[in-house]
This record gives C-alpha cells, structure tokens and sequence, in this order.
C-alpha cells in the first residue's frame, strides 16, 4: 500500500497513546531553540526566561502543574469519506505532573476503554465524554471524568493535541532516524491508516513516525512506552541538527499544542524539559483488570490505583484516601 506523505483525514487514529511523549519533546525543541531571538514569540520568551530565576514556578505561579493531555480521534462517515466531526472521541489520555524544584516529570495513561459511571450520565467508555460533552466543553467534560476516575488528583489544565500538524513537524526535521526493531503492518481502509514499515535503521517521515510510535497490533503498553521513548531522544536530537530551522520547529511545535499554554508558559516548560535528567520522566499506566471477553470495557483495579498514583507522585503516598467507588465501574 503506498504511504502518504499528506496526513489523511482518519491519520489521528494512528495516535492514541504518543501524546506524553509528543508534549515533552516539543517542550525539548524548544528548548534547544534558544539562540534564535525575533523570528519566534516563543523563543524570545525562552530567552527572556533565562533571566528569571524559578521561571516555571513564577509563570505558573505554583511548583507543580498536573496536565490533563488528549489526543482526539475523528468522528468519520461510513467508510471514511466524510469527517463528522474533527475531534470526537479523546482516544489518548494521559496525566502528567510536573514537578518544577525537584525536576520531575511522571505520569500515568489511561486506557481509552476505561468503564467509567460519572454521576449524571450513564456507564460508558472514558473517551466518550469528550463526544457528549456540549461543544466548546468537551476539555471541561473530560477533566470531570478523569478527576472522577482519579481520586485525589487535581487538573490543573488540559492539552488537546493537534495531530495534523505533527506529521508537519516530524517532515520540518527532515525526518526522524529510527531503528525499526520489527515488521509493523496493520491496514484499516475505513481510517485511511495503513502502517507498513519494515525492520532496520531508517529515517521516519510524519506518518511513518507515528506508525512507529503508535502501533499497536501484538504489543503491550509497556513495549509501545519505550518505543516512544526512544522516539522522543531521537526527535531531540535530530531537531537539534536543525538549529537554522529552529525558529519554524517552535512555531510548528506551538501549533501541535494548541492555544492551552500561553508562549510565556510554554518557553518556561522548554526550558524546565531541559533541566530534566533522563531517570527523572517516569510514567506508566492506571492498574486494570483484563477485559471481560467479548466485552472490550477496562475495568480500574482499585485495590491497586491509590499505590499507583502514589508511585507516580500525583497523589500523596501517606494520608491520602479514596472516595467511595460505587458508580465507577
């Protein structure tokens, strides 16, 4: 099947699960971009922030921030011709804290098929919410959700990522030099997703990354987290390579972010990723029970989720305990 060097209307389906990874390795482009001053309203942020001391503390008025990070799949017609609706269910959904004085960064994903029964609306899967909710509230309805499902976390702000424009900012690098540790084919005409990359080095245009960051088929989460950790360095580096490009990697990088950070607050993040030693980004996934067969609904281990959370640092180790949980599964 040949590839596509256009992201297609169905591309972000291929996403779910690459967002943690994307938002610090643009924060770490960035970051890498403060030599250029003027052509970047980020950049020239990033620079003045090199003459504040606790800059992300003072920005952000706090010494840690929990984001609430989403990656939307589009609503599409039968057969895929027709995009219902641009962002519709949230597909990918991560929790990240940052922790600014000690240089921390942890988090947890959640399960796109997490049962879920918030008070005033029926059971269902968590990325449903962001569908439901009234348009121009779907980040408020998801937080709600994810607050509900996380006892004792707190969000302070949520990300909705704009993957159209990271196949644009993998392409911007000329690339991304990756080693293809296996044969990765999956086919969904319906999506118009078609991974089809073949082990070995190679350099990784926008969609093949995202094939490589994303698939799926055969693995487990924690396999998908290292691939994209190491997807993560190597975007780094090769972004770094490019420092004449560096001022349109930002600006590109902005965009995949959206409008939720403020340039002041996303250079005070670049230049905090940059801080960050590599053993302090930490993250896994909320505990769960196998899905009940031939039902696709993930259960919450909650005899295990407080540990979790507080193995993750975003909930208290000691002291801190759970609501009732009835209604959430």
């Amino acid at each position: 099947m040949p590839k596509k060097s256009n992201a297609p209307s169905g591309f972000v389906r291929v996403l779910r699960g690459t967002g943690y990874g994307l938002f610090l390795l643009i924060a770490l482009a960035i970051g890498s971009a403060v030599g250029w001053i003027g052509q970047s309203k980020v950049a020239v942020d990033v620079i003045r922030s090199f003459f504040k001391p606790n800059v992300a503390e003072d920005t952000f008025k706090a010494n840690t921030v929990t984001l609430l990070i989403l990656g939307c799949d589009e609503d599409l017609s039968v057969g895929g011709a027709k995009v219902l609706k641009k962002q519709a269910r949230s597909d990918m959904m991560l929790v990240v804290k940052l922790d600014f004085p000690n240089k921390l960064v942890t988090g947890v994903s959640i399960p796109r098929d997490t049962r879920l029964h918030l008070p005033g609306y029926k059971p269902c899967k968590i990325n449903a919410f962001h569908e439901m909710a009234a348009k121009g509230h779907e980040a408020e309805l998801t937080q709600r959700a994810v607050e509900f499902l996380l006892p004792g976390v707190k969000i302070d702000r949520v990300v909705t990522l704009d993957f159209d424009h990271f196949q644009d900012l993998v392409n911007m690098v000329g690339g991304v030099p990756i080693n293809v540790e296996k044969r990765m084919k999956y086919t969904d005409k319906a999506a118009h997703l078609f991974i089809d990359l073949k082990p070995g080095f190679q350099v990784l245009n926008g969609y093949d990354a995202m094939s490589f960051v994303r698939f799926r088929h055969a693995d487990n989460d924690l396999i998908r987290e290292q691939r994209q950790k190491q997807f993560l360095l190597a975007f780094k580096q090769q972004a770094m390579k490019n420092w004449t490009k560096m001022p349109s990697i930002v600006n590109e990088g902005q965009k995949v972010i959206g409008d939720a950070l403020s340039s002041d607050e996303l250079a005070s993040l670049a230049l905090f990723a940059r801080s960050v030693p590599p053993q302090n980004i930490q993250w896994g996934q909320i505990p769960v029970h196998d899905a009940p067969r031939p039902s696709s609904d993930v259960l919450v281990d909650e005899d295990k989720l407080h540990d979790v959370l507080a193995q993750y640092r975003l909930v208290d180790a000691h002291g801190a305990t759970l609501p009732p949980t009835e209604g959430k599964q």
